[in-house]
């Protein structure tokens, strides 16, 4: 467990709940469902040591709310919806009407704002329940893996990821299974049975078919720029005339288009050669090394995805990812030596993979 924290949110109100949202163009809400989580935020925002902060939480209970604190309440909480809380550094500044009111003092003093401001939602009155310095250390630590409270700065303890060298620069293949490859057999499990009839892997070898568990594919293809075993069809993506219109039910795209200095011309293609109701099967990664097979153009995002099959009827994306497993391949870590709760948590605004079934 860390000893020194920090808050930096914004705190406001939704849908009856209080909720921390992140920066203004990626409002991922985390629901603050407890009274004591407002208190111990609050707290943490001046005492920053895990001592003294459980100190100061002991000695607020049943301590009645502040009159300064209560006539700020009331001063706010006719339209307390329309509230919106910065909490950074030592700042509290509540946003009310278009006029910034800086509470920092009166927090400092009191540790009583928060809760005071947010009275009337939807939380749980737990604060009676922490009543040893054990459950004090287990909330916070419960508050700091939702992301609510942060090691307090240059207090990080980097260990192992504190390099200049990636720990496999081959993408993790040195150490386990890539944690891209982990995201891309667990896109296939929930899109498998889609892949049928005749279908063409770009990129791909016939083995393929089988690796993947292709069983409903009636005719497997395969396209690549240069001719090796397991290799049906001899050409580039990009050009148009290398099969017929509308002969394809299925096309397999798994992490092609990063090499394709034209992805959209390859996505016109694809389009030109399914048939009606046929489906492009496609995977790109978001946060990856840079990997020359032979060239590497683009990181693609699920708007710019979205753009590129925006001629598709249908567009079913599965975006996998969150900020642990970004920093963690990149630098080669392998899918085994993250606990799979971790690898299958998603923040959409970290995303490592994206992948699309994108229907004719």
């Amino acid at each position: 467990m860390k000893c020194f924290y920090v808050p930096s949110m914004f705190v406001t109100i939704k849908d009856a709940y209080v909720v921390a949202i992140g920066e203004s163009d990626q409002p991922q809400a985390r629901v603050i469902a407890n009274s004591s989580w407002l208190t111990i935020l609050e707290i943490f925002l001046h005492e920053h040591a895990l001592e003294s902060a459980y100190q100061r939480f002991q000695r607020l209970h049943g301590v009645p709310m502040a009159a300064p604190v209560w006539q700020l309440c009331a001063a706010v909480t006719s339209d307390t919806d329309s509230v919106l809380v910065r909490i950074a550094d030592t700042s509290l500044q509540v946003l009310h009407r278009g006029a910034d009111l800086d509470c920092s003092a009166l927090s400092k003093e009191h540790a009583q704002v928060l809760g005071a401001l947010f009275s009337q939602a939807k939380l749980a009155q737990d604060t009676h329940v922490i009543c040893s310095r054990k459950a004090f250390g287990h909330t916070v630590d419960m508050l700091a893996t939702l992301g609510l409270l942060a090691p307090l700065p240059h207090t990080l303890n980097w260990g192992d990821l504190r390099r200049r060298a990636p720990l496999c620069p081959v993408f993790g293949f040195s150490r386990g299974t890539p944690i891209d490859r982990y995201y891309l057999h667990r896109f296939l499990g929930e899109v498998r049975s889609q892949v049928r009839g005749t279908v063409l892997e770009v990129g791909g070898i016939l083995a393929n078919r089988e690796r993947y568990g292709f069983d409903q594919a009636v005719e497997f293809q395969t396209l690549d720029l240069t001719a090796k075993p397991g290799v049906t069809h001899i050409g580039d993506v990009h050009d148009a005339t290398l099969l017929p219109p509308a002969s394809l039910d299925t096309v397999v795209l798994l992490n092609v288009l990063e090499h394709c200095q034209q992805p959209w011309v390859v996505v016109n293609n694809i389009h030109r050669w399914l048939r009606a109701g046929g489906r492009c099967v496609c995977m790109v990664p978001s946060a990856q090394r840079v990997h020359n097979f032979p060239r590497d153009y683009w990181r693609l995002l699920p708007d710019g995805l979205q753009q590129l099959f925006e001629a598709f009827s249908q567009q079913q994306f599965h975006v996998y990812g969150n900020p642990l497993t970004v920093v963690a391949n990149y630098l080669g870590v392998a899918a085994e030596e993250l606990a799979p709760h971790e690898l299958d948590e998603r923040h959409p605004a970290y995303p490592v993979a994206i992948c699309l079934v994108a229907t004719k």
